[in-house]
């Protein structure tokens, strides 16, 4: 790690550091793009899905995402250990772009698009190419902060690394809304390839996280690498219960917020792509605002408190976003959803940061990113449940199961709450 200067904020001291800035370009990249993806899929699903089967085939590419993710972001946490963090980066995004590129060109083909007989389901196993990519990305890229940024800057640091991804989606969310009403589903699976390919070019610029993190790691089988992140959450509660508070409101939030959003948007608040792509956008901006605050502040205090407030907080959005039909006032809801969710994400990440060795960072980021995982398999779950009592019930349940859970943790785990 370079030298640098110190003078100015310790927002202005990361900025001089020339591998933080490529990092930060690799974020941008991703934040502007994962989004068409993201949405592209669960529009092109819940479009070619047949009447009023919408919510299972949603549940269904949450699931086939979930499994891949979560199959793969434990060793993904453990190759980005094990071997130089740049390198995994570049492999992992070589083949992102190559898989990008070959389904947007089969979703140009008009009988794939209009998904007849059996190409939905292959095209959503093919979507599920998205959880393996994330299951490395994750962990590589969250984990390099350490690689390129002093200590006493990651806070700020790591704020402004979430907030470009929330300032992206102000743009990629509006833009997806309007390039799959415009250009169609192929071609804007096809656009989000610029993705990859920029990661790819910042991340070649780079020279730090050139070497292993733990060297040791490859005297050991994988297995073995795994087993020293879970004696972190073991060792540490402040960790063990920041990681299972994160796997739950994920997986309860994200799930409707996520995988069944497309279906709410079209069902009952009977908008189309560009109406999602504008509810998006209040998400986008709540969690603006929210990283925004964050990385202002020179050190965040009382971090276990916020931490639990922002996950309450996400429970208490889902539930007021399910009770109202008014678009201005479900946008708003929407927003908060943004604002807590955005909280709850950099604060973990940021506990984790702060107590977990270097050597083993990328194991435990990828235990804690298992939420995402979760989240797409629980949409499946969910998606069940909704076809059974209906959307409309499923959203307040998962709202209150974020809830009360948030308050058992808070009552009973001190160290997490107590947590500075």
């Amino acid at each position: 790690m370079a030298a640098i200067a110190t003078t100015g904020s310790p927002l202005r001291q990361a900025l001089r550091v020339r591998e933080y800035r490529l990092l930060l370009g690799t974020q941008l990249a991703v934040g502007l793009t994962q989004p068409l993806l993201f949405f592209t899929q669960g529009w092109y699903v819940t479009t070619a899905a047949p009447d009023g089967k919408a919510v299972i085939y949603l549940g269904a590419l949450g699931a086939s995402r979930g499994v891949a993710f979560l199959s793969y972001v434990l060793f993904g946490g453990a190759f980005a250990d094990r071997f130089p963090r740049r390198r995994v980066l570049i492999v992992s995004q070589f083949a992102a772009l190559a898989m990008t590129v070959a389904i947007g060109a089969l979703l140009l083909v008009p009988s794939v698009r209009d998904g007849e007989g059996w190409l939905l389901p292959l095209m959503i196993v093919l979507f599920a190419t998205f959880g393996l990519i994330q299951g490395q990305d994750g962990p590589t890229r969250t984990s390099m902060l350490r690689d390129v940024v002093p200590e006493a800057l990651l806070s700020s640091a790591l704020s402004l690394f979430f907030m470009i991804v929330s300032a992206a989606l102000l743009v990629a969310a509006p833009f997806s809304g309007w390039s799959l009403e415009h250009l169609g589903v192929g071609s804007t699976y096809l656009i989000s390839a610029v993705g990859p390919a920029a990661v790819l070019a910042c991340a070649m610029a780079m020279t730090s996280a050139g070497s292993a993190a733990d060297p040791d790691a490859r005297r050991e089988s994988v297995w073995e690498n795994l087993r020293g992140g879970l004696e972190v959450l073991a060792e540490q509660p402040a960790v063990r219960w920041t990681v299972l508070l994160t796997w739950l409101s994920t997986a309860a939030g994200l799930s409707v917020m996520g995988i069944l959003i497309g279906a709410w948007v079209k069902d009952v608040l009977h908008l189309g792509a560009a109406g999602w792509g504008m509810l998006a956008l209040f998400w986008g901006i709540g969690s603006v605002l929210s990283t925004t605050y964050l990385m202002t502040r020179p050190s965040l205090q009382h971090r276990g408190w916020l931490f639990l407030g922002s996950c309450f907080g996400l429970g208490v959005a889902v539930l007021g976003f399910s009770l109202v039909r008014a678009i201005p006032i479900a946008f708003a809801f929407n927003a908060l959803a943004g604002v807590s969710f955005m909280v709850m994400n950099t604060v973990g990440i940021g506990i984790v940061q702060a107590i977990v060795p270097n050597r083993v960072l990328g194991r435990v980021t990828g235990l804690l990113l298992l939420g995402g995982g979760l989240m797409q398999v629980t949409g499946l779950l969910v998606g069940l449940l909704a076809a059974a009592i209906g959307i409309e019930r499923t959203y307040p349940i998962a709202a209150l199961v974020i809830i009360s859970v948030s308050m058992l943790v808070l009552l009973r785990q001190r160290p997490l709450r107590d947590l500075d």
